[in-house]
């Protein structure tokens, strides 16, 4: 059985402007730098360990200057 192959119609029609493409490019670089910058502090802070809630100065509060200390 032999192939049978039909040319599609060809329709005149203006190509797109080029701004369009730039300003697509330029939308989908802006959010991937986003999404890169975003994961780089995420991992800094998985890495550094300033997600967890203790913030590291202490265990205990510090006491009120001039208020005696301990008797």
């Amino acid at each position: 059985m032999a192939e049978r192959w039909v040319r599609p119609p060809v329709v005149a029609r203006e190509a797109p402007p080029a701004w369009r493409a730039r300003w697509r490019f330029r939308l989908v670089a802006l959010l991937l730098l986003a999404l890169v910058v975003a994961g780089g502090v995420q991992l800094f802070r998985v890495l550094s360990g300033a997600t967890a809630q203790d913030p590291g100065i202490g265990a205990e509060p510090a006491e009120p200057i001039g208020l005696g200390g301990p008797r």
